[in-house]
């Protein structure tokens, strides 16, 4: 346990790790050892694979090798930021609707996830009571028939820090925090709010997850079906650009805290791509470091996106792709005590088919990167592919060669 705690002492080639654990650099002089004393030369038949110590035969991808370390996931953080806005009614379907797809699509995740994920939810618009003189029709529209000065302002649901307090603080998933998250849910079944404030309400979500400082890899989960609306007044003409999300998600992740995107009803298309759902929700998904695969921007498919024709398998697709990643591809490394060299670090993936190098892919496509503060690795692509669908995969660092690219 504490070798794995100790991970990427490897990295500086002095790492902070106990007395009885010491690591230092790569001229080999002392390798890792074990708190009872022994040294961890270890086996090192077949792939090369386990605990070694300095001198001992290295794997493949570096036969000198001055450690090897098997690592394991980050901890998950998930807090989810749920759309509620009147559209959020409208069917799916003769009598299904996006909001009761969507609220039970969270659900089902959520008792499926591991006990040890930490979850929070967050709901959009906030601040304001909901509004009763809008309805969805029997043709499948929003008709609103509000007397002047019916409909809340701005001044609440459009302020970032309406957003800072969550609708259910970040715990663990045992039973009782996962029925509090779907019951604050189910609270909003036959409420119609007004407006999608989606910048403030990302802003101030992002800013009570980063405020958080909590060990492991957290991220939100934004489900959406709409564009940025109702924030805009006189003094504020510009309040529904997307570019500020997209901005508040940048910041974010450039601080460690990522966005997901899953887009409700996403692929409605329209004729002006600064009102298209799929690529607005594509960029904020870049933004947020969470694009679905390298070069998703030229394609506007960096969303998760959920519609009309296969909702409910889209949607638990979805939830179950950003569950696994988040839990699945995250390695967490320990602060180093020294200048770390970056560039003699590799990793392997070891299953029932071997043990392959990932090479470092700083494009993010396939192989690995440094996450953000390089205090963690992040898997991309088929890496990544590979230990969400084999649970027994194992993965190790190996330090004292040059990092393999791609």
């Amino acid at each position: 346990m504490k070798r794995s705690l100790c991970l990427l002492a490897l990295l500086a080639f002095g790492f902070g790790c106990s007395d009885s654990d010491p690591i230092v650099g790569s001229d080999g002089e002392e390798g890792a050892s074990d708190d009872d004393g022994e040294g961890a030369g270890g086996d090192t038949s077949g792939s090369g694979a386990g605990d070694q110590g300095a001198g001992g035969a290295g794997p493949e991808v570096c036969p000198e090798a001055t450690g090897v370390y098997p690592v394991e996931p980050a901890g998950s953080n998930l807090l989810f930021l749920l759309d509620r806005s009147g559209s959020m009614h409208l069917r799916v379907g003769a009598t299904d609707t996006r909001w009761t797809l969507t609220s039970a699509g969270l659900a089902n995740i959520l008792v499926s996830m591991p006990d040890s994920t930490v979850a929070g939810l967050a709901m959009f618009p906030s601040g304001d009571q909901p509004v009763t003189c809008c309805e969805v029709t029997s043709g499948n529209f929003i008709d609103c028939t509000c007397a002047t000065g019916e409909l809340p302002d701005t001044t609440n649901r459009c302020d970032a820090s309406t957003y800072q307090s969550l609708a259910v603080g970040m715990d663990t998933l045992d039973t009782a925090h996962e029925q509090q998250i779907i019951s604050s849910v189910a609270a909003s079944d036959t409420e119609f709010y007004w407006g999608t404030p989606l910048a403030p309400a990302l802003s101030g979500t992002l800013d009570a997850a980063l405020s958080m400082s909590m060990p492991g890899v957290t991220s939100v989960v934004l489900l959406t079906d709409g564009l940025p609306t109702s924030c805009d007044t006189t003094s504020d003409p510009s309040a529904n650009d997307i570019q500020r999300a997209l901005d508040v998600a940048a910041s974010a992740a450039a601080s460690g805290v990522r966005t997901y995107v899953v887009g409700i009803d996403g692929e409605a298309a329209s004729s002006d791509p600064a009102t298209d759902l799929a690529i607005n929700l594509s960029q904020l998904a870049a933004a947020g470091g969470t694009a679905l695969y390298a070069g998703c921007e030229s394609l506007n498919e960096c969303a998760y996106l959920v519609n009309v024709d296969n909702f409910e398998d889209a949607l638990a697709s979805a939830l179950e792709s950003i569950a696994l990643e988040a839990a699945s591809c995250t390695f967490e490394l320990p602060t180093p005590n020294g200048t770390p060299d970056y560039d003699a670090v590799n990793i392997t993936v070891t299953n029932d088919d071997g043990t392959q190098a990932i090479p470092r892919d700083t494009s993010h496509a396939n192989g690995w990167d440094y996450f953000q503060g390089k205090d963690k690795v992040q898997l991309y692509g088929e890496a990544c592919e590979l230990l969400k669908s084999d649970a027994t995969a194992k993965v190790e660092v190996v330090v004292g060669c040059q990092t393999l690219e791609n």
